[in-house]
């Protein structure tokens, strides 16, 4: 008579097979992960403490800040009036505030309340002007837009303009970046 092993010795040993299998499996699966997540923190992180890093090169602490503009009537014979302001964090996030008016005194009537991620594209120098990306996290809708910052002024291309000098894009796409600076909306630091 043959000796023959149990079945359940069998089965056990199925079990252990597949059991190591998973093991490396998994263990393979989270050591990649790990790596792939070292050498992405490895490539977005710099020497510079003071930059971030962003799609299209440093992010511009220059823009850190809050900035406010003055109180806007773009109409004399129209009652109405807004005032705006952007806090930009080192993080590349912002919110934008604005606020409206019946009256020409900027009273708080109306607040709208935007937050954005910026990407900077071009880093604005020189009197050249940047290029950046805002998207809107509530709307995911980017902005391709314009900006410049001028001792402690800063301009963007978007927004209203009371002369009503628009350029001919308008900031939908990257090949539809607005090109000029809005004059009107001036924010200060």
């Amino acid at each position: 008579m043959e000796n023959q092993q149990p079945k359940s010795t069998g089965i056990w040993k199925v079990l252990l097979i597949v059991v190591i299998v998973l093991v490396f499996i998994f263990g393979a699966y989270f050591g990649l992960a790990a790596i792939l997540r070292k050498a992405n923190e490895g490539a977005g992180s710099t020497t510079n403490s003071t930059t971030l890093t962003q799609k299209g090169g440093k992010f511009d602490q220059n823009l850190v800040g809050t900035w406010t503009s003055d109180c806007l009537v773009p109409d004399a014979n129209s009652p109405w009036s807004e005032k705006h302001q952007f806090v930009i964090n080192a993080n590349s996030t912002a919110v934008h505030t604005r606020w409206s008016s019946s009256g020409h005194d900027c009273s708080v009537e109306t607040t709208m309340t935007d937050n954005y991620t910026l990407t900077i594209i071009k880093q604005s120098a020189s009197g050249d002007l940047g290029q950046i990306n805002l998207l809107d996290t509530a709307k995911s809708v980017t902005y391709y837009d314009v900006y410049q910052i001028t001792g402690n002024t800063l301009e963007f291309g978007h927004g209203f303009r009371n002369n009503l000098t628009y350029d001919s894009k308008m900031g939908g796409s990257e090949s539809d970046r607005i090109s000029s600076l809005n004059k009107y909306i001036i924010y200060k630091k």
